[in-house]
């Protein structure tokens, strides 16, 4: 890896442009040789490259909880979430681009938007972030203005039933029960702090399986 002008260096690795083999609506797939400093062997590595997601958190006065349940290809099956999706360009604020999705899927705006959480949905294979944004005192303003290939029920739910759905399984969205951890420790009770009386056996059970 002699020349690598356009790729990136660690203490430990070094890596070659990437070069785009597919691209698809939603994704780009690329690859680029990776070297190890450590074992002197260089292979081909693979990364999926998406834009930046939103999941938002949005809350009525009345601590319920803006809920959806939609189709998903990848598990083949309806799955219970909360609003979000991608942002659509580079010029798109995530904070943006979460009240935009809100508003499109559930017909709901609310009040003090803003970002509180930002992880890596998965670093071994894909080079974007998922941002989690807050969004206070929703009500419905509008029709959901559905993509032609949505179909979307939105429910309203109270907050501990919520977290009790992540107990019996009914929210099985990885990136889902994390925006729900950084609503969780916004409110200022972690996962220990929630505790039994609230989440891991007393709260009320689930009815949205």
């Amino acid at each position: 890896m002699k020349n690598n002008q356009n790729g990136n260096n660690t203490p430990q690795y070094e890596t070659s442009a990437p070069q785009t083999l597919i691209t698809t609506p939603v994704m780009k797939l690329t690859t680029g040789r990776v070297y190890c400093r450590r074992t002197d062997i260089e292979k081909d590595f693979f990364r999926l490259e998406f834009p930046p997601w939103v999941n938002i958190i949005a809350c009525t006065e009345k601590k319920e909880l803006v809920l959806i349940r939609q189709y998903r290809y990848g598990t083949d099956r309806i799955e219970l979430e909360i609003p979000g999706g991608a942002v659509n360009d580079v010029v798109e604020p995530p904070l943006a681009a979460g009240l935009r999705e809100l508003l499109e899927e559930t017909g709901y705006a609310g009040e003090n938007a803003r970002i509180i959480g930002k992880v890596s949905p998965n670093p071994a294979i894909q080079n974007n972030f998922c941002y989690t944004v807050l969004v206070e005192n929703v009500q419905k303003v509008r029709r959901p203005a559905l993509d032609e290939m949505e179909d979307i029920d939105v429910l309203l739910v109270p907050e501990d039933e919520a977290f009790a759905c992540i107990e019996d399984g009914s929210i099985a969205h990885g990136l889902v029960l994390n925006a729900l951890m950084f609503y969780a420790l916004t409110r200022k009770k972690t996962a220990w702090q929630w505790g039994p009386a609230d989440v891991l056996g007393a709260a009320p059970e689930s009815t949205l399986s």
